[in-house]
């Protein structure tokens, strides 16, 4: 088999993309590779060279989602092994769609509202007996960004109004990344880590920029009550991993903020059939869950979920568990496995 893997710096280049861990995998295992720059006008017949096509594109690249899922299903077509498929990446960075496609398999996931006039939702919160508080999110981002907590009715109506008229910008907020970084950095080295980064965040920013205003929709979530944390759980294969993430401080989100941590306990049984479930229903390569788990009653809750997340922090793990929930001691390392289970379906 042939592989080929997308690479083109000077659109986009980020450290947490799995470019480079696909080309390490390949190389060490004498696996016949080659980049290949799918923004090239014959890219399509480049591909004709190949057996298989790995794209690891990106949310805020304007350039990764105006083509990435256009090439890659077209490739698919030509008969082409492809990393993410249509079914792991149709829905990708829109909150709605993911919404919608876990709600027709029944997963477990807070109650959900989704509206396309003002008047339906003004209709929805004045007579209806919404429990606050609720969280509003754009469909498209991640690390929190445009995500917030609305505590009253007034509170909705003037998002609900924002939302039908100017829109909100969907690109992420400097300060707001400035302020998360700085509340959890828990010493000064990781601070410093952090500020060696801040280039590839302007970069990100300024590819995000390059996106429209979210508007003519809103989309509410339940507020859902825990203790603190929420738990990124990855399913790829027979394999499932994790880490967690601590609320920042003063916030009531986790995710964006890179505390990590690990707790093998918090996996509970049903945070690992339910993924199991969902992954091999909705017949998804790979997929990351943010789940949040209720205090009231132990449940974990799909908030959002994702193909693409950070790699490292799975590894963090250092291991996974298998279908029968048995932890085994052997770091779970998502874009070999990638290729690996490609491979094995060929």
């Amino acid at each position: 088999m042939r592989i080929a893997i997308n690479k083109n710096e000077k659109i986009f280049k980020h450290s947490g993309f799995w470019t480079n861990p696909w080309e390490d995998y390949c190389t060490k295992n004498n696996i016949d590779f080659k980049f290949v720059d799918c923004y090239q006008p014959d890219v399509i017949e480049r591909l004709r060279e190949f057996d298989c096509l790995l794209w690891h594109f990106g949310q805020y690249v304007y350039e990764d989602m105006l083509v990435a899922r256009y090439i890659l299903n077209t490739a698919s077509g030509m008969g082409l092994k492809v990393f993410p498929d249509f079914n792991t990446a149709w829905h990708f960075d829109d909150k709605i769609a993911e919404t919608y496609l876990l709600q027709s398999v029944r997963a477990p996931i807070p109650v959900s509202k989704m509206f396309y006039t003002y008047s339906d939702c003004k209709n929805w919160i004045e007579n209806t007996n919404v429990e606050f508080p609720i969280v509003a999110k754009l469909r498209c981002g991640s690390g929190s960004h445009n995500v917030k907590l609305l505590r009253s009715k007034s509170n909705v109506k003037k998002y609900a109004k924002k939302m039908f008229s100017g829109g909100i910008k969907a690109s992420p907020s400097l300060i707001f990344k400035a302020s998360s970084n700085y509340r959890s950095s828990k010493d000064w080295e990781t601070m410093k880590k952090r500020i060696k980064r801040i280039p590839e965040f302007l970069r990100t920013l300024n590819g995000a920029k390059k996106f429209p205003k979210e508007k003519q929709y809103v989309f509410f979530q339940e507020f859902i009550p825990n203790d603190g944390y929420d738990i990124k759980v990855v399913v790829i294969g027979d394999k499932l991993s994790y880490f967690c993430r601590k609320i920042r401080k003063g916030d009531f989100r986790a995710s964006g903020g890179a505390d990590f941590y690990y707790d093998n306990s918090l996996i509970t049984e049903n945070i690992i059939r339910s993924a199991f479930e969902i992954s091999d229903n909705l017949k998804f390569q790979c997929m990351g869950y943010d789940y949040v788990v209720d205090k009231d009653t132990n449940q974990g809750l799909i908030v959002e979920m994702s193909y693409g997340f950070s790699h490292t922090a799975i590894l963090g793990a250092g291991g996974y568990f298998d279908r029968n929930g048995k932890w085994n001691e052997k770091p779970l390392n998502v874009p070999d496995e990638i290729i690996k289970n490609i491979l094995k379906n060929k």
